[in-house]
């Protein structure tokens, strides 16, 4: 399925493949700083990835707006649906043609089809894309993954680029950060943890220490605004926040429930009151507005904020008031324009959502603007434990037993940070905890664990009359709080009401539900809540008890919003496909790796008076000489003719050129070495002399296409600079590679992302097939015969596929490809695709001084020009590197590496030749035959 996420994650991959390819790039340096620091799991790297192409690829947009723009579209991908040529061009059709068929919504795509001018498909795509008033952006990630952390990462690489481009609104310089609701116990508590984390894991050491010193992270956890407190009256809340404003308009972190910014006197009557452009605008009205409600009106008014939302999930749908309380905050913060973006993390994203379309609500499983998801199963082994999910049916108390049974024989752990493993029991309620359940554990214990029975730990709250003899001692609040340290004594803890969302206990290695059947939501957030990983998640496993109501429960609720079952709870690899080796070995490339080293051999200081006295600003004329006159032409049988010079450009002004100004620069360009008094003291006349020679001449250098000021300057601080003298001393390495042979026994490539989108493949096997018609994944084999059978055959001149399929980055290359197979000119010559990942396949590089260049494509020409065949070695006597490069990624990187191979490696690599086809945005690669013929008449 074509999904918001996928598509963003396919471009994602592109863009930062290319931007790890320029070493200057500050997308490359932070997420390779990111890499080396190694404390980040996959899901939230990828999530960041994500991030970076939203904040630099897509400007910040909204969903909407990207796909309106083409800057999410993928024509390959579109290629693949029906009616694809009907809508070519509108990215906003073929995104709802995808879309329709995708969810199987027949009558819409017919009525697309026929009608694609229709001026409703616009605003339908609103709709379809929740049609917020900001950008919003829900990240998935399943429990476990670190979203609380992932949230401070957002916090700090906003703000470390907004610290860079201070005045771009893509990046926010104030955060709040939601909570759904505040009976959700557990999850306030653990965003306090984005006090906790250490931006060095993202940033380096100097940029970390900076932002340190800038943040202020807040709790807005006082009583609810509605209250008044003790001190005057006044909302500590409001107070917090006004302290903070009052000192600092960047930085601030204010972490809050939705309900402390939601307060009783928020609807959209009120807007038409406090509005000053509206026309019904009362300032007596707006007054006792703004008082009742001055926690929201602060909080609005803070400057390019981002809102952050946990479990998100909460948003959407509505309520009894026709809005989530999370949704109608965010409306609140933005009442005066100053949200940035609202991004939203959730684990179950797959939300029961309905839209309205010519009066028909249509209903979708899942949230539509998720940009980045992570799926559970795929988390399984890696950062979560591995579950052992048991379905018992038998009575309570035996259940209750063999459950603590089971988890004492076979996960009874010390895990290597020194916690002990738990079991958590959900109970129905207080009395039932105290009454039924607690005494059947307290047997158990007599029996097999006799003398330890404080290790069992009841925790709840909220306790009303009727239970007033369960009521529990006030430290049981601390003792539910530190139960994942190492000192805790607790493994068996009898909850009722608390440790669903946000409860971070990783300890906790079994969940019980030990009533027979309970609430769909209740059962999927509890059982997950064992799977978080301690230590090493490929190690570890866990329990989970259910009755078999709460076990069919489990399934059903898993397909609905994991879109998994319960047998897809196990260690899973990514979706992948055995590459079939076509032509394992084409034989031996022998080349040379060229390196040039410098070394000084001689090093002295100048005579830095008699050189500038030697200075002459002739020479400069001659060495930039330009002409500034103006022809006149005409246009003859043979072009342009008779050209005469009619006059001559002039500077309309001289420009004001003080010694001042003149001395000032020349300080800076000396990088330090010399201040404007060193240069007055000792050479004031003959600087003095140089500034005349060049106030002269300013209307030349004003009109100079070549030169400025700025490199004058330049060129008169290097008579103070120290001179080197060097040799350079070029490296030949004699390199023999057996190209394309694989390496290792593994051979299978990537089918499928985590994220369920399918890479781009060639031979192309279209995504709605996903495994393929005949199921490549089971029967590999079948791919020789679909793509390279008499009738379908993807290389007819079999001069390339040595093996397939080919997994490649972008639309260009796979068209190259397509194209260069068709052409007769190769009848002698062989082309393949120079890659695969993980570099188990041997692939030709070079080295040059701005890193490893490994190019697209290799165009072999052998011995007497004979072809590759099986079982013999005919060698290899010429090679030609094909590059294929999109517009914006020819870059100064690339450029720099380009010039090595033309300039150096082509000179000691006499056999080979090198071309690179630049796409102008249409992917296009037939405009270049006729060049692609040329090299191969040449060659």
């Amino acid at each position: 399925m074509n999904t918001i996420y996928s598509l963003i994650r396919s471009k994602t991959e592109t863009w930062v493949k290319l931007e790890k390819e320029n070493n200057q790039s500050l997308i490359n340096n932070t997420l390779r700083h990111i890499g080396e620091a190694g404390r980040l799991r996959p899901p939230q790297r990828e999530a960041i990835e994500t991030y970076l192409w939203i904040k630099f690829a897509g400007n910040n947009k909204r969903l909407s707006d990207m796909v309106r723009e083409g800057i999410l579209y993928d024509d390959v991908t579109a290629q693949e649906y029906d009616y694809y040529y009907t809508f070519k061009g509108n990215y906003v059709t073929q995104f709802l043609n995808q879309f329709f068929q995708d969810n199987k919504l027949k009558a819409l795509n017919k009525k697309l089809v026929n009608d694609p001018e229709g001026i409703y498909w616009d605003n339908l795509l609103d709709e379809l894309l929740h049609n917020f008033d900001y950008s919003n952006y829900l990240f998935s990630l399943p429990m476990g993954a670190g979203k609380t952390y992932l949230m401070a990462c957002f916090i700090y690489l906003d703000l470390y680029f907004a610290s860079l481009f201070k005045n771009d609104r893509r990046f926010a310089h104030n955060f709040v950060v939601f909570a759904p609701q505040a009976s959700k116990t557990a999850i306030l508590p653990s965003l306090r943890t984005i006090k906790e984390f250490n931006p060095e894991w993202i940033l380096p050491k100097e940029e970390a220490d900076k932002l340190k010193q800038v943040i202020t992270i807040e709790i807005l956890d006082s009583l609810s605004s509605k209250r008044k407190d003790k001190l005057h009256g006044n909302n500590p809340n409001l107070e917090k926040v006004n302290r903070i404003k009052q000192s600092k308009d960047f930085g601030t972190v204010f972490i809050t429930n939705a309900e402390k910014v939601v307060l009783e006197r928020y609807d959209e009557e009120d807007q038409i009151y406090v509005d000053p452009k509206n026309m019904y605008y009362d300032e007596k009205k707006a007054s006792e507005l703004k008082k009742t409600n001055e926690l929201r009106e602060a909080l609005s008014q803070v400057p390019n904020l981002t809102v952050i939302l946990d479990e998100v999930h909460h948003s959407y749908g509505s309520t009894g008031n026709g809005e989530k309380k999370l949704r109608q905050a965010v409306g609140v913060l933005n009442q005066h324009g100053n949200v940035n973006s609202v991004i939203g993390l959730s684990g179950t994203p797959y939300v029961k959502t309905k839209i309205e379309i010519e009066g028909k609500n249509i209903t979708l499983n899942q949230i539509q603007d998720i940009v980045y998801n992570y799926p559970l199963n795929i988390g399984i082994g890696k950062f979560l434990k591995k579950p052992d999910i048991r379905k018992v049916s038998v009575k309570e108390s035996r259940f209750i037993e063999q459950a603590l049974t089971d988890f004492f024989s076979d996960y009874d752990v010390e895990y290597e940070n020194g916690t002990k493993s738990k079991a958590a029991f959900y109970c129905p309620s207080i009395k039932k905890l105290n009454e039924d359940i607690l005494p059947i554990v307290q047997n158990w214990y007599q029996k097999h664990r006799k003398g330890r029975e404080d290790e069992i730990f009841r925790y709840y709250s909220g306790v009303d009359k009727k239970n007033k003899q369960y009521q529990l001692p006030k430290e049981n609040l601390a003792i539910f709080n530190n139960l994942d340290k190492p000192y805790s004594k607790k493994r068996i803890i009898l909850l009722v009401a608390v440790g669903t969302e946000g409860w971070d206990c990783r300890s906790l290695t079994s969940v019980v539900l030990p009533r027979q059947k309970t609430t769909k939501n209740f059962v999927l957030q509890t059982t997950c809540r064992c799977l978080r990983e301690v230590t090493d998640a490929s190690n570890e496993n866990a329990l989970i008890y259910l009755s078999s109501d709460n076990y069919e429960t489990l399934d059903k609720e898993l397909r609905a919003n994991y879109q998994l079952s319960i047998t897809d709870l196990s260690e899973k690899k990514e979706q992948s496909i055995d590459v079939q080796v076509r032509k394992p070995k084409l034989g031996r490339l022998k080349y040379k790796q060229i390196e040039t080293k410098y070394r000084i051999v001689k090093k002295s200081s100048p005579e830095i008076k008699k050189e500038l006295v030697a200075f002459r600003f002739a020479g400069i004329k001659k060495s930039f000489d330009y002409d500034k006159s103006i022809l006149s032409g005409r246009i003859g049988t043979s072009g342009l003719t008779g050209e005469v010079a009619v006059a001559d450009v002039r500077a309309e002004a001289t420009a004001l050129f003080s010694f001042d100004d003149f001395m000032y620069n020349l300080s800076l360009c000396t990088y330090g070495l010399f201040s404007q008094k060193d240069l007055l003291e000792d050479y004031a006349d003959t600087l003095r002399a140089i500034h005349d020679s060049i106030e002269k001449e300013m209307e030349w250098l004003i009109l100079n296409p070549n030169l400025d000021i700025s490199g004058i300057n330049r060129m008169i601080a290097s008579s103070f600079m120290d001179r080197v003298e060097y040799t350079k001393e070029v490296i030949e390495q004699e390199t023999e590679i057996e190209l394309l042979e694989w390496q290792g026994s593994n051979k299978e490539i990537s089918l499928v992302s985590p994220d369920g989108k399918v890479y781009k493949i060639m031979p192309r096997i279209p995504e709605r097939d996903l495994l393929g018609k005949r199921g490549y994944a089971n029967d590999p084999k079948n791919i020789e015969e679909d793509f390279f059978g008499d009738e379908n055959n993807c290389d007819p001149q079999d001069i390339s596929y040595n093996y397939v399929p080919y997994k490649m980055d972008s639309e260009f290359e796979q068209n190259a490809l397509a194209e260069m197979l068709k052409l007769s000119e190769l009848k002698d010559l062989e082309v393949y695709f120079n890659g695969y990942k993980d570099e188990r396949l041997q692939s030709f590089w070079i080295q040059t001084p701005r890193g490893r260049y490994t190019p697209d494509f290799l165009i072999l020409r052998r011995k007497e020009n004979r072809k590759y065949k099986k079982g013999q070695t005919i060698p290899i006597e010429k090679a030609l590197i094909i590059e294929t490069k999109g517009e914006p990624y020819y870059n100064d990187e690339f450029k720099a590496k380009e010039k090595f191979v033309e300039q150096e490696f082509l000179k000691y690599n006499k056999h080979f030749k090198y071309h690179c086809f630049v796409d102008k945005g249409k992917n296009d690669f037939t405009r270049h035959l006729d060049t692609f013929k040329k090299l191969l008449e040449d060659f």
